[in-house]
């Protein structure tokens, strides 16, 4: 059974009974500590989270025991998405359940829903628990109308009397106990899922490996804002790997995992939910999270590989926190063509490859020479790839016969490996799908690298008839 981390660590005493039940843990720094008491004034003024990294805080409140929580984010009683959001997740779903792959999301509940217990009375009063957790359950619900596995972790809210804390006290990661918990109840969901069972099984323990400490990022803000200074909280830190014989032949280096993670910091190797996963549910795990990736790029950088073109999953797990937008029209519009890798093995109707200049270069012509064919914006999407794979931002302005345009913003975080590939549809809106394509202007990135050239095609999308002649390059 796993034990409890104090939250704080003032005698030294604590660390040395943490060490002594971690196998091969490091021993935990001594120190004093003298507690900070509430919140300043400035942690409390909404103004004063006035940069975009301080706005992910906003607005810090004191906790019981030295615990902290943002209004924003852990108390928020609004879950979903738009009726677009919705919408669009579903037709991501159809594109991936086409591939004959089933689409599972772990939405990970708020600090508050969880640990309500360590709110104040006065903040526990003012949180709005049932409302939260009845638009909690109600995104679920929607997750399913789409036709989107989703797990219920409900059962998880307003823990009491647990012995480990889901949550860090001061930061927005889960403890690898709060990922156990998790990956626990998200096991039985993938147990549910049509095929799951064909998937090969094996046995997995995990176990602790030493302590994980954590300099929470509430913590760090609000000695930013008030000047005060906080403990590193310490827990168990775990990994998992395969029991018995057999696990080299069954799951090694040669293996194609039929069951794919992508997600957040939260998936990364210090909370070991992937390993967990494989604990409770004997499947292999492909674990293709990216720390501080966000939302998207996790599943864009996943799905612009040759491993998911390749050896596509059975199911893809896609972890991510509630206060993320769901309605991105630019994510689903990169999202949906990678499903069936943009242009790769797709005539094309226009392709070129050029050497940029700085400034707008014009790649792409519908007609140079001849009359334009009928590329009606609704029908297609681009596919470009960059020479150099470190160019993570870049802009495209895509022109049509009738004079509009479209400035279209080319970006990756710069923690993803994408190969320099971008792809897109056109746009798809009632007043912009029957528009006809007239050229292509990519723009030089700001920092770009020497002798930078682009490779770009322009397909019919699946599904979608287009004129599917052979280009010539350009």
């Amino acid at each position: 059974m796993q034990r409890h981390s104090r939250n704080w660590l003032t005698p030294s005493a604590l660390a040395v009974a943490l060490l002594a039940t971690a196998q091969g843990a490091q021993a935990a720094p001594e120190y004093s500590v003298q507690r900070t008491g509430p919140l300043c004034a400035a942690a409390q003024d909404p103004a004063r989270y006035n940069t975009q990294y301080l706005s992910f805080f906003t607005a810090l409140v004191q906790g019981q025991d030295d615990w902290l929580f943002r209004t924003r984010y852990d108390l928020r009683t609004d879950f979903g998405t738009t009726r677009y959001g919705w919408s669009q997740f579903r037709r991501l779903r159809d594109a991936l359940k086409a591939r004959g792959i089933e689409l599972l999301v772990v939405y990970q509940p708020t600090r508050g829903l969880v640990n309500r217990e360590k709110l104040t009375p006065e903040e526990k009063a003012r949180f709005n628990y049932d409302l939260a957790k009845q638009n909690y359950l109600a995104a679920l619900e929607q997750f399913r109308k789409a036709g989107i596995w989703t797990t219920d972790l409900s059962p998880l809210f307003d823990e009491k009397g647990v012995g480990t804390d889901y949550y860090f006290k001061a930061d927005h990661h889960w403890t690898p106990a709060g990922a156990d918990r998790t990956a626990r109840l998200v096991a039985e969901t993938l147990k549910d899922i049509p095929g799951f069972d064909d998937i090969p099984k094996k046995d997995f323990q995990s176990k602790v490996v030493g302590l994980l400490p954590k300099a929470g990022t509430l913590h760090k803000t609000a000695g930013q804002l008030c000047g005060t200074s906080y403990a590193t909280q310490y827990v168990e830190r775990y990994e998992t790997e395969a029991s018995g014989d057999g696990g080299d032949s069954l799951f090694g280096d040669e293996s194609n995992p039929q069951v794919a993670l992508v997600g957040t910091s939260n998936s990364g190797p210090a909370y070991n939910f992937a390993g967990f996963l494989q604990q409770h549910s004997g499947a292999e795990v492909l674990n293709v999270a990216v720390s501080g990736g966000g939302f998207d790029s996790a599943l864009l950088q996943y799905m612009s590989s040759q491993e998911f073109h390749k050896h596509p999953p059975k199911v893809l797990i896609w972890e991510f926190a509630t206060h993320y937008d769901m309605a991105q029209k630019s994510f689903y519009r990169q999202a949906v063509p990678l499903v069936n890798n943009g242009c790769e093995g797709r005539p094309l109707a226009l392709k070129n490859k050029m050497t940029l200049r700085p400034g707008a270069n014009e790649v792409l012509v519908n007609g140079r020479g001849s009359a334009p064919r009928d590329l009606r914006g609704g029908d297609y999407q681009v596919d470009l790839t960059f020479s150099d794979p470190a160019v993570h931002e870049a802009k495209a302005t895509i022109w049509y016969l009738n004079g509009r345009r479209e400035n279209v913003k080319l970006e990756q975080s710069d923690r993803t490996d994408t190969g320099g590939r971008y792809v897109f549809e056109l746009r798809n809106d009632p007043d912009w799908a029957d528009l006809n394509l007239l050229a292509v202007e990519i723009h030089g990135p700001q920092q770009m690298p020497q002798d930078l050239s682009v490779e770009v095609g322009v397909c019919a999308r699946p599904g979608q008839g287009g004129n599917t002649l052979a280009a010539k390059a350009e």
